[in-house]
């Protein structure tokens, strides 16, 4: 649990509230979180924190930019060896990292959604470029024997992932209050695995993250 005072970044008291705010909306919900436990959190008075952030939808608004940037570099990650069905093992874990560490972007849509509508607009052009990256990739994998799928089942694949990854969290915890767990993660990567399996060659079954041998959860 974040204790007052315990975030104490390398950069600025900006960058300090957001590390903050990130750790607690990860934690207990961005709709159970008042500015007041921020600034509380982050060592600094109210009136700090408002010189930065006034409401705390332009916290939501700062954090979606900063996970914005880290999607698009999961998503257009260089896959390091397009032969070797590990490097795309790689590139999927990088999936789960990235919702691991932005886990209440995912967890806590339906707050979002009412407390920043701008947000609507920045999730649908990041979601269009996000999606491009990964058709990328997985024209990879069938070009070296790892994925056998049409282009519209790939276009089909794509679409239901981001569904499923988008809204998993949401649905498997128990409370408003329940925060996100590694088992849950682990469980979340099981229901995206079942998505692609089908579409797997034998060889290319080492392309998933327990093919490989790869712990799901961050370390």
């Amino acid at each position: 649990m974040a204790q007052r005072g315990a975030v104490r970044s390398r950069t600025g008291t900006r960058e300090r509230v957001l590390e903050v705010a990130l750790a607690l909306f990860n934690e207990r919900g961005i709709d159970r979180v008042t500015t007041a436990e921020i600034a509380d959190t982050a060592g600094i008075n109210e009136g700090n924190l408002y010189y930065y952030f006034q409401k705390k939808e332009q916290l939501a608004l700062a954090l979606f930019d900063m996970f914005s940037e880290a999607l698009v570099a999961t998503a257009e990650r260089r896959v390091a060896d397009p032969a070797d069905p590990n490097a795309f093992a790689i590139y999927h874990r990088g999936w789960f990292d990235l919702m691991w560490e932005f886990r209440f972007f995912y967890r806590d849509g339906a707050a979002l959604r009412v407390l920043a509508p701008a947000l609507r607009e920045k999730l649908y052009s990041l979601t269009i470029r996000g999606q491009a990256a990964v058709r990328r990739v997985f024209g990879l994998m069938r070009a070296h024997g790892f994925l056998r799928a049409t282009d519209e089942e790939v276009a089909m694949l794509i679409d239901n992932l981001w569904i499923v990854s988008s809204y998993w969290m949401d649905y498997r915890r128990r409370d408003a209050s329940s925060s996100v767990t590694h088992e849950d993660l682990a469980w979340g990567f099981r229901q995206v695995e079942m998505l692609v399996r089908p579409y797997l060659t034998e060889a290319g079954l080492v392309t998933m993250i327990s093919g490989a041998g790869a712990a799901v959860v961050p370390e």
